[in-house]
């Protein structure tokens, strides 16, 4: 018997003997024939792709291979990018104690809005902390200047204050002010702040850049959502609060955003709920590398696609429009053999951030 269809058949095995299992029972062979047979998945292998419930992994795959052979795991520690973004939301509501917890500094910086957008994205020249800096922390970072205006990282725009404008700035610069972070060295920041994530969550910062540098493995980052997902984390009750639009249109005044869609935007993480794409709610926070993380708007099933891709174009919604579509099989049970009617499909790679 084909070795993938063993794999499927071990997997529905394992998920439908825990509790909530797959959604249906086509679920899993759905989703694993989406991922490695759709064009807008395969255009963008090599990756590895899991979804799961409370009570852990409940299918999964590794499409494609590198240009030495190797595929991506769940045990393949890569960059995640803006991703790193909703970690940090999450450490932000934990620290809190609960989203009813966070006062309106934490909202207003953590849905963008704040006006200190002098940092870029994370994978900017501007937007970087290099190691040279003695001590390497946060603080320092944002002392230094973007060189396309001379003005530090922790400078304040009057004009972009109230505004949604994706930036990195907003992230560094609340943990600087409203946390105990800002002068813990980069070498102790990922065990600090993965700390409150409890066992078997800990990563490191390649950077004191707590919106942009978390490198990690696969599995981390879906053990962290699988926390979140059965209310371990104080994350499952910020969870798509106070949606703020972010695609400037005649309706919604926000500034700059990486997606090519309306979504909205709530504690460091997308909303997918677009209708023109049949938008499903899902939460996420795609990185610029393509690592995609998500969690169902029904908060019962987490899931991600996790690659590190190289080169000039950035990759967050590329993974986006793969894996919604590998979650779309799951909770259908049918495989996914196009992209999702009426949507706005990137060509240029520059709408994915």
């Amino acid at each position: 018997m084909n070795e993938r269809f063993v794999a499927i058949a071990a997997l529905l095995t394992a998920g439908v003997a825990q509790a909530g299992g797959p959604p249906t029972s086509n679920s899993v062979a759905a989703a694993t024939e989406t991922a490695e047979q759709n064009s807008l998945c395969t255009g963008i292998e090599p990756f590895f792709w899991e979804i799961g419930d409370k009570t852990g992994p409940l299918a999964s795959g590794s499409v494609g291979v590198d240009s030495t052979g190797a595929p991506v795991l769940a045990s393949t520690k890569m960059d995640t990018a803006s991703a790193a973004k909703w970690l940090y939301g999450m450490y932000v509501v934990q620290e809190r104690g609960s989203a009813a917890n966070l006062t309106a500094e934490d909202i207003n910086f953590l849905e963008m809005t704040s006006g200190y957008t002098n940092m870029g994205n994370d994978d900017s020249p501007a937007g970087t902390c290099p190691g040279t800096d003695n001590p390497d922390t946060v603080d320092v970072c944002l002392t230094r200047d973007n060189p396309a205006n001379h003005l530090p990282y922790n400078y304040q725009n009057p004009a972009t204050i109230g505004f949604f404008d994706y930036d990195a700035g907003h992230f560094e610069n609340h943990a600087s002010l409203y946390t105990t972070l800002g002068t813990v060295p980069k070498t102790n920041l990922g065990s600090v702040v993965s700390k409150v994530f409890g066992p078997g969550a800990n990563y490191i910062y390649t950077e004191p850049l707590l919106p942009g540098a978390a490198y990690m493995a696969p599995s981390t980052f879906a053990l962290i959502l699988q926390k979140v997902v059965s209310g371990a984390l104080a994350m499952n009750g910020a969870l798509g609060i106070d949606p703020i639009c972010t695609y400037a249109s005649s309706t919604c005044n926000a500034l700059n955003s990486p997606i090519p869609e309306p979504w909205h935007y709530s504690i460091a993480h997308w909303i997918e709920d677009d209708p023109q794409v049949h938008g499903d709610g899902a939460f996420s926070a795609p990185g610029g590398q393509g690592f995609y993380p998500w969690i169902e708007a029904s908060k019962t099933y987490y899931g991600l696609l996790a690659r590190a891709a190289e080169g000039p174009q950035r990759q967050g919604f590329q993974s986006v429009q793969c894996g919604r579509l590998i979650r779309h099989a799951w909770d259908t049970g049918v495989q996914q053999k196009g992209k999702i009617p009426g949507g706005r499909v990137s060509t240029d790679g520059q709408a994915d951030r």
